[in-house]
């Protein structure tokens, strides 16, 4: 009896896939999991000399101003002119920014105006005046490793110094106007005379240096080493070597104040911390408990509705229902890649990240990388399907792919002439199965059948659709973040009903990201309580329906 009944039940949710569903959705109760940060990920820091601390936000596509006393912090610049990963000040009082994704050096003058100095330059990282006022500028990343000169003016093109250093990353000046930065690719801390490009080797021995900043006496430089979580003193003279600090790992970058004081950001932690390398002690600026909430997953059997948050900088679980980050697996001290978009298998996790161009299989239970597959055309969402395969939406191509279970791994084409592939979701158990595709530019749902390829529009005329999640009833829930609003659509007629609207999601299209870079996600528990994360916010949200209310 008991058997029959279940069997019965799984039927009828099977069916449901593909006939309307009659009853109107319930009203929702919209309730904070995570509070928001006002960063999405933190990186370069400078000091003003008036009481703040500038502070860049790479993804958040701003520039930040922090009150040293009160630790409050206001928007400088806004999205997208702000997406900075580097800041600093000119002689002038103008702010300097770099533009990692743009390729633009930008600068902010006292009156407040934004400008273009420099364009087309991919992967721009660091940047630092010398004291006779001639700027100088990094690319790393995104096929660059390079030291160019540029003209604070805009006036001149830049001029390139050096290529292929080893990825020199946050750097500064010394009294005898040399350059001294770190090296990724070798753990070396450099000197580097930009009148001769000579190199010369100030310390070594470090894991992954990415940041060096001098001292009040110009004696020492503290270096930020991000695998390791340190933050270390330097003599310049000697390049002897001592750890002042130990900090969790994803240290970004740093400054130091005129009282000695080490102003640290983490890019994991989204947060900055102040150091006083004298005693070692610790205290906090800004904090945050999510960085970048993209890509949201919850297991159908899981009764906490546990999520998995693909948080750029780490991949968190956290618990849907007392918002309790139990687990995190930070990158850069682990394999892991940049995750933006997380699904669940049976027995995996699978990560996929435009960021750094990969698509990851991990262990749910072990958090062990089982593969790692490399895809450069926009990758966005990827999940795993019953046989093992994997399928990858390709923002760049408009194309969904297979990826073979077995190594090496063959790729197939399931589908193209999508119009900016980004959410997936499995429709696996359907009597012909397939996969539902919000496509964000053409603004549709379309299911593509897994025989052959073949699609049929499921919704139209949505503005920007990204994250998509099946509601245990079968209706699809979509963020759709041009319109700022989350809706529910049913996959046999395509009407769709707003859940919620004014929703604090969609950052701004940004020059040299594609649509959906940043994806709002969406995940639904088995009680059919929502989840969504905020990229504006940094935060995360569930809707909970009312028990005995549905909509008109």
């Amino acid at each position: 009896m008991h058997r029959f009944l279940s069997k019965t039940l799984a039927a009828g949710l099977l069916m449901v896939s593909g006939q309307a569903l009659s009853a109107p959705p319930p009203v929702y109760r919209q309730e904070v999991v995570v509070a928001g940060s006002p960063f999405q990920g933190v990186h370069g820091l400078a000091l003003d000399g008036k009481g703040h601390l500038l502070a860049s936000n790479l993804l958040g596509q701003s520039v930040h101003s922090i009150d040293l006393a009160s630790g409050a912090v206001s928007t400088l610049v806004g999205p997208p002119l702000g997406g900075a990963d580097d800041v600093t000040l000119g002689p002038d009082g103008s702010v300097y920014w770099t533009g990692f994704f743009s390729g633009r050096l930008m600068r902010r003058t006292p009156d407040g105006k934004t400008h273009v100095l420099a364009k087309d330059l991919p992967g721009l990282n660091s940047l630092a005046f010398r004291r006779d006022g001639r700027l100088y500028v990094t690319q790393l990343g995104r096929g660059e490793d390079a030291l160019s000169e540029v003209d604070p003016s805009g006036r001149k093109p830049p001029r390139r110094i050096l290529s292929g250093l080893g990825l020199l990353n946050g750097f500064e000046f010394g009294t005898d106007d040399k350059l001294y930065g770190p090296l990724l690719m070798t753990g070396r801390i450099v000197r580097v005379d930009v009148d001769t490009g000579s190199v010369e080797t100030v310390a070594q021995g470090f894991e992954l240096p990415v940041a060096v900043n001098f001292d009040s006496r110009r004696e020492n430089l503290y270096v930020v080493d991000t695998m390791r979580g340190e933050l270390v003193r330097v003599r310049v003279a000697t390049g002897d070597k001592e750890v002042v600090a130990k900090l969790p790992t994803g240290l970004d970058n740093l400054t130091v104040g005129p009282d000695d004081q080490v102003y640290v950001s983490n890019m994991v932690d989204n947060d900055i911390r102040v150091v006083n390398p004298a005693d070692g002690a610790i205290r906090p600026l800004v904090e945050a408990r999510l960085s970048v909430p993209s890509g949201l997953a919850v297991a159908p059997d899981d009764p906490d509705e546990s999520l998995y948050v693909a948080d750029v900088y780490a991949l968190r679980r956290v618990g849907g229902r007392d918002g309790k980050i139990s687990q995190t697996t930070r990158v850069l001290s682990s394999r892991m890649t940049f995750p933006m978009h997380v699904s669940l298998g049976a027995k995996h996790v699978v990560l996929s990240s435009a960021y750094l161009g990969q698509v990851q299989v991990r262990d749910r239970t072990s958090g062990e990388e089982l593969r790692t597959i490399s895809n450069t055309n926009g990758v966005q969402g990827a999940l795993e399907l019953p046989d093992g395969t994997l399928l990858v939406a390709e923002a760049t191509t408009g194309k969904l792919v297979r990826v073979d279970a077995a190594e090496p791994a063959g790729t197939t084409v399931l589908t193209e002439g999508l119009e900016g592939p980004v959410g997936l979701v499995a429709d696996t158990e359907a009597e012909e199965p397939g996969v539902y595709v919000t496509e964000v530019r053409s603004g549709r749902v379309t299911r593509v059948r897994l025989s052959d390829g073949a699609r049929r529009t499921v919704a139209k005329g949505l503005k920007a659709p990204e994250g998509i999640a099946r509601h245990p009833d079968g209706g699809l829930i979509v963020a759709e973040v041009g319109r700022k609003r989350l809706v529910r659509i049913d996959p046999a007629t395509g009407r769709s009903t707003v859940i919620a609207s004014g929703l604090r999601i969609g950052l701004p299209e940004s020059e040299g990201l594609p649509s959906g870079y940043l994806p709002t996600g969406v995940a639904v528990g088995a009680s059919g309580t929502i989840y969504l994360s905020s990229d504006v916010e940094s935060a995360l949200y569930r809707f909970v329906p009312e028990a005995g209310k549905a909509q008109p």
